[in-house]
C-alpha cells in the first residue's frame, strides 16, 4: 500500500530492539522495516541487546535503518532502584546518542514502557524540532507493580503517575496496543483517544506458515495421525511475574497424577522466573514437561503450527486486561486450538473462535478442565481452530497496523 503523503524522516526510540527476544523488540523491528521499505528515512535509538537472544540470529543491523546502540546499566538482582538505574541509563544514553543523528526529524516515535523512554523521546523531539508520538505497550507504572518492579505506595509511585500524565499531555499523538488501554489513557491524561496499533504479525510469516503447513491437511481434519498419539501443549513467551506459568505446571502435575500419559507440555522462552519454574517442575516430579529455551521467531512459529494446542495466561489483576499480549496474534497465526486464561480484549478476540477454550488465569483446576475438554473434543476443536489464522489475516497483519501508523504521522 502506498504511503499517505510525503515520505517522513522518522526517529524511533525504544529500549528493546532486534535481536532481543521480546514483544517490544519484534514490534519495533518489524514496524521499522516496513516503514523503511515504504520509503521513509528511518533511524532507531535502542538499548544494547540485553534480553534473551536466540542462537543463529543474523546481524544486529541490516543497513537499511541507522541504529545507534545505548549501553545500559545492568538490572542485576531484585530491588526497585536496580530497575530504575537500568531504565535511567537508557533515558540519558538515548538523549546523548541523538546527537549522532540528523538535527531535524519530522516525527519521533518513542515506545514505552518504561516511561523513561517516553521522557527521552520528548526531549529528543524538542531538540530535533519534531512531532512527538508516544507509543504505550503497557500501562506504566501499574504494569511495573504487577511485575514486582515497583511498589504501589509511596513517593516513587506517585512521581511515576505524575510523569505518566505529563507525557500523555505533552505528546502530539499517542498510539497503544488495545482498545481498553486507549480508553484508560484518554481518561488518565484527559487527552484525545489514542490510535490503536495492535501487535500484529507480518504477512510474510503468515504466508510462510500457510505454505509449509497448509490448513487442509489430515491433521486439521481429523487431529493427530495414529503414529502421533500425544497431544503437545505448547507455551512460547516470557517467563515473568505476570505470566503465571506456575499455574501450567500445577495443571501438568494434576494431569500426570490422574494418569493422562498422552499429554505433553513444552515451554519455550526465557525470563526472570525461569529458574524458579524449573525448580517447581523438579519438586513436583513432572516427567511430561520440557523447557526448551529461546528459539528464533520463525522456528517458534513453525513449532506452534506443529503442536496440539497452545496455552497462554496473564495475571487477573485488573491491569493486564487493558493490554493484549503479542503472542495472541502469533498463536492465532498457527491455526491451532488455544487454551487462554486472559481477560479483556485479548480474551474477546480469542473467544470468537470455537476451537479455543477459556480458563480462569488464577486456577490450575480450571486449566485442567479445559485440557480435558480439548482432549475429549480434539478433532472438532482442531478443525474449528483454523479460524484463528483467518482472523489474523483479515484484521491483525503488521502491514495493516503500519498503515494506521503512517496515517498518524501524516496527520501531524
Amino acid at each position: 500500500m502506498p504511503s499517505p503523503g510525503p515520505r517522513k524522516r522518522l526517529l524511533i526510540v525504544s529500549q528493546f530492539y532486534h535481536p532481543d527476544i521480546t514483544a517490544a523488540a519484534f514490534r519495533i523491528k518489524e514496524t521499522g522495516d516496513l516503514l523503511a521499505a515504504r520509503g521513509h528515512a528511518v533511524h532507531v535509538i535502542a538499548g544494547e541487546p540485553h534480553k534473551a537472544r536466540a542462537a543463529g540470529e543474523g546481524p544486529l543491523d541490516d543497513g537499511r535503518i541507522k541504529v545507534t546502540r545505548v549501553p545500559l546499566a545492568k538490572a542485576e538482582g531484585k530491588g526497585t532502584w536496580n530497575y530504575i538505574r537500568h531504565y535511567l541509563s537508557f533515558m540519558t544514553g538515548a538523549i546523548i546518542a541523538s546527537w549522532r543523528h540528523p538535527s531535524r526529524f519530522d516525527v519521533v516515535w518513542a515506545s514505552s514502557p518504561p516511561l523513561f523512554t517516553g521522557v527521552a523521546g520528548l526531549v529528543i523531539a524538542r531538540l530535533k524540532k519534531a512531532r512527538f508520538v508516544l507509543d504505550i505497550r503497557d500501562l506504566w507504572p501499574e504494569s511495573a507493580v504487577v511485575a514486582g518492579q515497583l511498589g504501589d505506595q509511596g513517593a516513587l509511585f506517585r512521581a511515576a503517575k505524575q510523569v505518566e500524565r505529563f507525557l500523555y499531555r505533552a505528546a502530539d499523538h499517542i498510539t497503544c496496543v488495545a482498545q481498553p488501554m486507549a480508553d484508560q489513557i484518554a481518561a488518565t491524561g484527559n487527552v484525545p483517544r489514542p490510535t490503536v496499533v495492535y501487535n500484529g504479525i507480518p504477512a510474510g510469516y503468515l504466508q510462510e506458515l500457510a505454505e509449509t503447513f497448509p490448513l487442509d491437511t489430515h491433521r486439521d481434519r481429523e487431529g493427530p495421525p495414529p503414529s502421533s498419539p500425544e497431544i503437545e501443549i505448547l507455551y512460547v513467551g516470557n517467563f515473568g511475574h505476570v505470566q503465571s506459568i506456575n499455574i501450567v505446571l500445577e495443571a501438568a502435575h494434576a494431569l500426570q497424577a490422574a494418569g493422562f500419559t498422552d499429554l505433553r507440555f513444552t515451554l519455550v522462552g526465557a525470563g526472570a522466573r525461569l529458574a524458579a519454574l524449573r525448580e517447581q517442575a523438579a519438586a513436583l516430579g513432572l516427567t511430561r514437561v520440557t523447557f526448551l529455551g529461546v528459539l528464533p521467531k520463525p522456528e517458534a512459529l513453525a513449532r506452534m503450527r506443529r503442536c496440539g494446542a497452545l496455552v497462554l495466561l496473564l495475571k487477573d489483576d485488573g491491569t493486564m486486561d487493558k493490554t493484549i499480549p503479542s503472542k495472541v496474534f502469533d498463536y492465532m497465526a498457527a491455526g491451532r486450538p488455544i487454551l487462554y486464561g486472559l481477560r479483556g480484549e485479548g480474551g474477546e478476540i480469542l473467544g470468537r473462535v470455537p476451537g479455543n477454550l477459556e480458563f480462569s488465569p488464577s486456577s490450575a483446576a480450571s486449566l485442567v478442565d479445559a485440557i480435558k475438554t480439548l482432549r475429549a473434543e480434539f478433532a472438532t476443536r482442531t478443525a474449528q481452530a483454523v479460524g484463528n489464522r483467518e482472523i489474523v489475516r483479515t484484521e491483525f497483519l503488521r502491514e495493516q497496523m503500519v498503515d494506521r501508523l503512517e496515517h498518524v504521522f501524516a496527520s501531524l
